[in-house]
């Protein structure tokens, strides 16, 4: 049976019963997460809230690490593939895509660097800061997917220290070349 590669490098296997149950139990490791929310908003003794929480956060572990082993890792890249083909960047974008994304990565940034200074002059002004922050969070989040995939590789190029800027070939217009030389 030929084995076909995929971006990933893990081949694309046949879908049986290990892709099957993986799927099953990446379902089972968000329940935990919907119990713990009743057990905080509960009035529950602080420290038996507080032991339901992280025996909760230690069960989706496991249950997530579970889910990747059964998997594998044909079968993690195939549902990865699957669930995030949709959602992945482009990887190239437009001039005017582009910009818009920079405006909405550069907002929430100077928002901040804005909002600790406006707390000292205007304290009225910052009074929802809580959901300020949350749509400047959301804002930074979807700029990534609207700047494309190309910029995040910009963005971890910042965190290697090999890394180098390699800037595109500037083409000379046809007028510019002097004749005759």
């Amino acid at each position: 049976m030929p084995i076909d590669e995929t971006e990933t490098g893990a081949p694309n296997l046949p879908i049986g019963w290990r892709f099957k149950v993986g799927i099953v139990l990446f379902a089972l490791a968000l329940v935990p997460y919907g119990l713990l929310a009743a057990v905080v908003f509960y009035k529950l003794p602080l420290a038996t809230a507080a032991a339901l929480v992280g025996a909760g956060v230690m069960l989706q572990k496991v249950i997530f690490v579970s889910a990747v082993a059964v998997l594998g890792k044909s079968g993690f890249a195939t549902l990865k593939k699957r669930l995030f083909a949709k959602l992945a960047p482009a990887d190239e974008v437009g001039p005017v895509r582009y910009r818009i994304g920079l405006v909405m990565f550069m907002l929430p940034i100077l928002q901040g660097l804005g909002e600790t200074y406006a707390s000292h002059a205007a304290p009225h002004l910052i009074a929802n800061r809580l959901w300020v922050d949350v749509v400047m969070d959301t804002i930074l989040i979807a700029s990534v997917f609207v700047l494309g995939a190309n910029f995040w590789d910009k963005i971890r190029a910042l965190f290697v220290r090999e890394a180098y800027a390699v800037f595109p070939a500037v083409a000379i217009p046809p007028r510019a070349i002097p004749v005759g030389g």
